[in-house]
């Protein structure tokens, strides 16, 4: 199939979850453990935050610490699982785009192949983080040759002439510093913007690593990266061709995060609660969950079907063998 044609792949991808019978029962799932974390997580986050403001004294010290690490903590727990599970789900839905049986014991293949999945994902964290922080230091440089950096430059000069080397502290009163943020909003919107540039394109090239991953158990993290670049050469606009083909599901996820965020939005629309501050939050955040279950449940399996079947479409073909065979799990 054609990755070109994108109604044809996105027809194709409902054909077969409409074979597949586990199908939304794997969503189901998938979406309940995710989103259950992050209730979790928010829960047993707002616990510890009432227990802290109840230990006083150096004598609660101690537990104040320890309660505060498990804070920190729990979210990266949640994002080491979700990672995983997100891995599994592509999994059974790659089953499902090559018409294969899948149950959700599927689901765990994530965290049997963890080590390879978690460098990999690091590797394309600090890439991107590089390429963020280059594109930032482009925007700055072509900032300064912006008539807007000479604002900034007016607003800091008689700030500037009182720093020494014995004194090199900057202070700023709140005028200033509120002149300065006004004055440096072209600056983040270059930064932004030139980053954005730099970093959508890698993204693009990088998408097909997790199948890889999912096909190749044997394969390195940065190997996986690499034969995922190279998959992706001249394919990176169909692939976009593709995402808006499922522009439905997108803003389903974007209009559910909206809504996580509903009492901030309707605080600065002037609507006030009868009820405090944390209760709004978190009566928006149930609402968020609820929204973005139904978005996984209803949404998530066609889109994910559809670009199984984009990632198929452009995979090289593996050598034919009449004896054994090792590689794509899929195929035993």
């Amino acid at each position: 199939m054609d990755i070109e044609n994108t109604r044809e792949i996105k027809e194709a991808a409902c054909r077969r979850l409409a074979d597949a019978e586990q199908a939304k029962r794997i969503a189901a799932i998938y979406a309940g453990i995710t989103l259950g974390l992050s209730a979790l997580v928010a829960l047993v986050g707002f616990v510890l935050d009432l227990q802290v403001s109840q230990t006083t004294g150096l004598s609660g010290m101690g537990q104040r610490a320890i309660l505060s690490s498990v804070q920190s903590v729990l979210p990266y727990v949640s994002a080491l699982v979700t990672m995983c599970v997100e891995l599994g789900y592509q999994a059974s839905m790659l089953r499902v785009a090559r018409g294969q049986y899948v149950s959700p014991q599927t689901l765990r293949l994530g965290f049997d192949r963890f080590w390879l999945l978690l460098r990999c994902v690091l590797l394309e964290g600090l890439l991107l983080f590089g390429i963020i922080l280059g594109g930032v230091y482009i925007a700055s440089i072509l900032f300064m040759f912006t008539p807007w950096s000479r604002q900034v430059t007016e607003l800091l000069a008689p700030v500037l002439e009182n720093v020494t080397l014995l004194s090199p502290e900057m202070v700023l009163d709140e005028e200033l510093y509120a002149q300065l943020i006004q004055a440096m909003i072209p600056a983040f919107v270059m930064c932004v913007i030139v980053a954005a540039a730099l970093a959508i394109p890698v993204l693009f090239r990088l998408r097909m690593a997790h199948f890889i991953i999912i096909d190749k158990p044997g394969i390195g993290a940065m190997a996986a990266l690499r034969e995922s670049r190279k998959m992706m050469k001249g394919n990176c606009l169909k692939l976009f061709k593709l995402d808006v083909r499922l522009w439905l599901y997108y803003a389903g996820s974007l209009a559910a995060s909206i809504l996580c965020y509903g009492d901030v939005l309707l605080g600065m629309a002037g609507v006030t609660f009868p009820w405090s501050g944390t209760v709004s939050y978190y009566l928006f955040f149930a609402l968020y969950l609820a929204a973005q279950f139904a978005v996984y449940y209803f949404l998530r399996n066609p889109a994910e079907t559809a670009y199984a079947i984009a990632y198929d479409s452009i995979r090289p073909r593996e050598p034919k063998s009449d004896g054994a065979v090792l590689g794509n799990i899929f195929n035993m």
